[in-house]
């Protein structure tokens, strides 16, 4: 495996994002993936959902699994799980969509997260939603900090309940931080995650098991 070329490819994608203003939103989508091992062969199951915005009525709610051929390196990510979140999103997108990706956007060492390259690829916008912040610092007070990445704002760090650490936001592509912010804050529903994620998180999961209880039963 060679990481040299896949950080090129990397900053390659990176350079052809575009950080610009969303004109109109009718619709957010959301895509997670879970993984799970089976007779030595590693499977990912990506599931992405739409909602309305601001709304958040769910109109579908899609799975893709696949089998998986790059292993769990940090920071490389998207190597990983994009073709299966790619193919799933695909069969849930309308236009007017802001997609929401569990993984990091620009908020990543070589700012390009799975977010960024589902974004570019697709040539959406899309915003990345993480637990964990990768790279970065953190400014301001209260419950919304901005997020500064090699001196740029990215995103923003975001406490969306008292009972919770800390969410990161960051831009994946063709959207401001500032946007993202308001997606996001308007996508909260009392829980950690937005929703369009936290869905998808749950949809991925559900199938997961499904997917397991059936290979057992044919075993």
């Amino acid at each position: 495996m060679n990481l040299k070329r896949l950080r090129e490819i990397q900053n390659e994608i990176s350079n052809r994002v575009t950080i610009s203003e969303v004109e109109e939103i009718e619709y957010v989508a959301g895509v997670d993936t879970a993984f799970f091992r089976h007779s030595g062969t590693e499977y990912a199951v990506s599931s992405a959902v739409l909602m309305s915005y601001p709304e958040l009525e769910l109109m579908i709610a899609e799975s893709v699994v696949d089998t998986v051929d790059f292993p769990y390196i940090p920071t490389y990510l998207m190597f990983r799980e994009s073709r299966t979140a790619i193919k799933a999103l695909k069969k849930v997108l309308r236009e007017k969509t802001v997609v929401m990706v569990d993984g990091s956007g620009l908020a990543h060492p070589r700012r390009c997260g799975i977010a960024t390259y589902i974004g570019v690829e697709l040539s959406l916008p899309a915003i990345g939603i993480t637990k964990k912040r990768l790279c970065g610092e953190i400014a301001g007070e209260g419950d919304v900090k901005k997020l500064i990445v090699d001196g740029e704002h990215v995103g923003y760090e975001i406490l969306t309940c008292r009972r919770c650490k800390p969410i990161y936001v960051s831009v994946g592509n063709r959207i401001t931080p500032e946007k993202a912010l308001e997606v996001v804050m308007n996508c909260l529903r009392g829980y950690k995650l937005p929703e369009p994620v936290r869905i998808a998180d749950k949809y991925s999961k559900k199938v997961k098991s499904q997917y397991l209880s059936d290979l057992d039963s044919t075993f």
